[in-house]
């Protein structure tokens, strides 16, 4: 019997065929900006993969609204990132209470 694939890290999908592949946990594009080094990197199926861009898309943005000055501001780099570290941590929730909720019917 061959040894077993490589899983998905969100969703725990096994794939022998290469379906399962590295992923920034923050851009490129981002930590190059930064001037930080490349993100820690993560495995994901096809699937997980770009339900978590989409994710991103939704919730990370480049501005933000600041009360004191009554205006949207441009956010630091530093912010950013923690809004992709954030929206990776929601994601993983979201996609927890998916799998739980499957179960529960199942």
């Amino acid at each position: 019997m061959e040894g077993r694939g490589e899983a998905c890290a969100v969703c725990g999908y096994v794939s022998n065929l290469g379906a399962v592949a590295q992923h920034h946990l923050i851009p490129k594009g981002v930590t190059g900006e930064a001037g930080m080094p490349d993100s820690a990197t993560v495995k994901l199926c096809c699937n997980c993969h770009y339900e978590l861009n989409s994710w991103y898309e939704a919730k990370v943005s480049d501005v933000a609204y600041d009360p004191k000055i009554k205006r949207f501001r441009g956010k630091s780099w530093d912010e950013v990132v923690r809004d992709y570290e954030s929206a990776l941590a929601s994601f993983k929730q979201y996609k927890s209470g998916q799998r739980k909720a499957v179960r529960k019917r199942g």
